[in-house]
């Protein structure tokens, strides 16, 4: 069997021409052509020579195939060899063990997050329970575990222990106190004793709102003594020791404690001292001209003179001075209130009620000072 350079079918050998194609096979023979009939004459007297008829064809045969063989035998070209495919029974076993290994880390993701959960709910249930009993500090250690271990839609309920931890400890006997002290310091005007006192509070008590109330507080009163202080500066350096004098009573009456408190007043009296004026000289005692004495002459004695009683004045116990103190304050109110400064110009309210409870005025001041607030509130709602 050979194949056929022209077309892929399979020939036999021997056969000069593909059945398929027609294409001329190399290297064999074409068929003999049969014998040209030869015509018979009536026979003659005259003999005619055989003629070789036979031997024509054959070496017209062979020079045709000489000629042809070059031709018909082109050099064949080397096919490239197909390309390897994968046995069509290996693709269900590639996708089975896909399904597989995809079903087993479900599985172990699906176990992994209820074991996650139920320490979640674990530490949370605990951290719950130990804040019922007071034990506030086992309650963060089992919050600080349920962070560690809470993940997404469980992250709610670390936020849900943080604030019953947080409202438990502002309810707490140990928070009120330290709440209480801090509003007596307040009232007292010993500000930095504040300070103090909210530095050491814990951390679920700072974030109380009474807590943060007086922290706004301690803000404002702070703010106010600062502006006080600048005030009595500036009249040191101007040499006005009756401003000075008046700014320190004001320090005095918002911060008991002010850190340079004392240095003013004795800048003050400093400058007092300067300013006074130098002692007059005492005139030299007259000379004594000594005479003679003088003859007494008797006289008759006076009435006794009738002493009348004076009542004493009544004592002051510095009214006067607290009335002034309350209405520097209430200028001072009126000013910042003017200026927008609302939180200064309440603080310097607040200060007048405590000098001077029974002033009318506190009250009439502190009614414009809200409806003035509540129009500017108003007034940038709408621009925005």
């Amino acid at each position: 069997m050979i194949k056929c350079v022209k077309c892929p079918g399979m020939l036999v050998e021997g056969v000069p021409f593909c059945p398929f194609c027609g294409q001329a096979v190399a290297g064999v023979a074409a068929p003999k052509a049969p014998p040209a009939p030869v015509k018979t004459e009536p026979k003659t007297e005259t003999k005619v020579a055989p003629v070789a008829v036979s031997r024509l064809p054959p070496k017209l045969e062979t020079k045709i195939e000489a000629r042809l063989e070059p031709k018909l035998a082109p050099a064949a070209k080397p096919l490239a060899p197909p390309p390897e495919r994968l046995p069509a029974k290996q693709w269900p076993r590639w996708l089975a063990g896909l399904i597989v290994a995809g079903l087993a880390i479900v599985y172990i993701n699906d176990k992994f997050s209820n074991k996650q959960d139920t320490l979640c709910n674990d530490a949370i249930d605990s951290g719950l329970a130990l804040v019922s009993k007071g034990s506030f500090d086992g309650a963060r250690v089992k919050l600080s575990e349920a962070q560690n271990v809470c993940t997404g839609k469980s992250g709610a309920k670390v936020d849900d222990l943080q604030a019953a931890i947080s409202k438990a400890v502002a309810g707490s006997g140990g928070c009120q106190r330290s709440v209480r002290a801090i509003e007596r310091d307040l009232n007292a005007r010993r500000l930095q004793s504040v300070v103090k006192a909210l530095a050491a509070l814990d951390t679920d008590c700072a974030g109380a709102s009474t807590v943060d109330q007086l922290r706004k507080q301690l803000a404002r009163q702070q703010a106010a003594a600062a502006s006080i202080q600048v005030g009595v500066r500036q009249a040191l350096d101007s040499k006005d020791g009756a401003a000075a004098r008046s700014g320190i009573v004001k320090l005095e009456a918002l911060d008991r404690e002010y850190p340079e408190l004392a240095q003013l007043k004795a800048d003050l009296q400093a400058l007092t001292a300067a300013a006074a004026p130098a002692p007059e000289p005492v005139p030299a005692p007259a000379r004594v001209i000594e005479t003679a004495p003088a003859r007494p002459i008797q006289s008759e004695p006076a009435p006794p003179s009738v002493v009348e009683r004076v009542s004493p004045a009544p004592v002051d116990n510095g009214a006067a001075m607290r009335k002034e103190m309350a209405l520097s304050f209430l200028r001072d109110a009126e000013r910042s209130m003017n200026d927008g400064k609302f939180d200064a110009a309440k603080t310097y309210l607040d200060s007048a009620r405590r000098v001077d409870p029974d002033n009318a005025r506190i009250d009439n001041l502190s009614r414009r000072i809200r409806e003035r607030e509540r129009q500017v509130l108003q007034t940038e709602t709408t621009i925005k």
